[in-house]
């Protein structure tokens, strides 16, 4: 068997992720009405085509409020995923780390789950 070397953490533990490349994990959720409307299959492609250039396995719940993907940790972070898909969403501004508050109110908020559990709601 070949060597491998965990680079985050160096040990297992249980509920840790672990690292051993530069991606994170990155999860979207449109809230409060206004301009946070839920996607369709159609919209929500045209979140999956912005983001698709630096994520891979993407994916939208079935409700249409919430896109989760794994996506280049250089890139990336949640200010600019926050930005990048809530131009394309509608018309706001980033109000704080990850929040992009739409001028119709109603919010996109972007995190970085430290656990493919924190991916449930």
């Amino acid at each position: 068997m070949a060597a491998y070397t965990r680079s985050n953490p160096t040990a297992v533990a249980l509920g840790t992720l672990q690292s051993t490349l530069q991606l994170k994990i990155f999860k979207c959720v449109l809230s409060g009405g206004g301009g946070a409307t839920a996607r369709d299959a159609a919209t929500m492609s045209l979140l999956t085509d912005e983001i698709g250039t630096t994520g891979a396995l993407m994916q939208g719940k079935a409700n249409g409020l919430e896109l989760a993907f794994i996506g280049d940790g250089h890139a990336l972070d949640v200010d600019a995923v926050a930005t990048r898909l809530g131009r394309i969403v509608g018309a706001g501004s980033l109000t704080s780390s990850g929040v992009w508050t739409f001028t119709a109110t109603g919010t996109l908020t972007v995190t970085n789950p430290s656990t493919f559990i924190g991916l449930q709601s």
